[in-house]
């Protein structure tokens, strides 16, 4: 896809998924510290419990390139578009992307001993067992890019060990911990409004 492609995806995808939870009234009641311009319209700031929007991204293309610089990887242009379409509340297995912590979900999943093994977190699952990656070994194509996923404490346990001997951890390792998810992006997106993955 072309970038103009990949954002217009990715705002698709989060128009259809916001509307679909909102009218499930599923996960958009929140706590607080919502940021006040992320609230429905008319909302009160002060109750303890609130509905919030989806806004315009205020990321820029500096944001992830600084975003890359620190974490040492070039994202794909899917992810870039996901990261800078619009700002969210949605937790897993998407990652929350609000105003005040444009890229929480992404760097809440990240390990630089999955990235420089080329996976990239990018999210945990539902219920918060599994690192959520995309294997970048088709890089640049990333319609090839097939979304993979890391029991924690079988990665935690290596990285454990990996870090305390400061090594990275050998790929070999990582391979028949990796279960598929989904054959790429758009469709572990996809398989997320429909239901299909938790």
């Amino acid at each position: 896809m072309t970038k103009k492609e990949n954002r217009e995806f990715m705002k698709n995808f989060f128009e259809r998924y916001y509307e679909k939870c909102y009218n499930e009234d599923e996960i958009l009641v929140t706590g607080v510290g919502i940021p006040p311009e992320m609230l429905e319209d008319g909302a009160d700031p002060t109750k303890e419990w609130n509905v919030w929007k989806l806004i315009p991204s205020t990321v820029t293309e500096k944001d992830i390139k600084q975003l890359e610089k620190g974490l040492n990887i070039t994202l794909p242009e899917c992810v870039k578009a996901f990261l800078s379409v619009y700002h969210h509340r949605f937790e897993t297995p998407i990652g929350r992307n609000d105003i005040k912590w444009p890229f929480y979900g992404l760097e809440n999943a990240y390990s630089h001993q999955l990235a420089d093994n080329g996976y990239l977190p990018i999210a945990w699952d539902g219920d918060g067992f599994f690192i959520r990656c995309i294997d970048l070994s088709n890089m640049p194509n990333e319609e090839k890019c097939p979304v993979v996923e890391i029991d924690h404490e079988l990665f935690f346990d290596l990285q454990y060990d990996a870090e305390s001997e400061n090594i990275l951890i050998a790929k070999e390792k990582l391979i028949p911990l990796m279960r598929p998810v989904a054959v790429n992006f758009y469709e572990y997106l996809n398989g997320i409004y429909e239901d299909k993955i938790e």
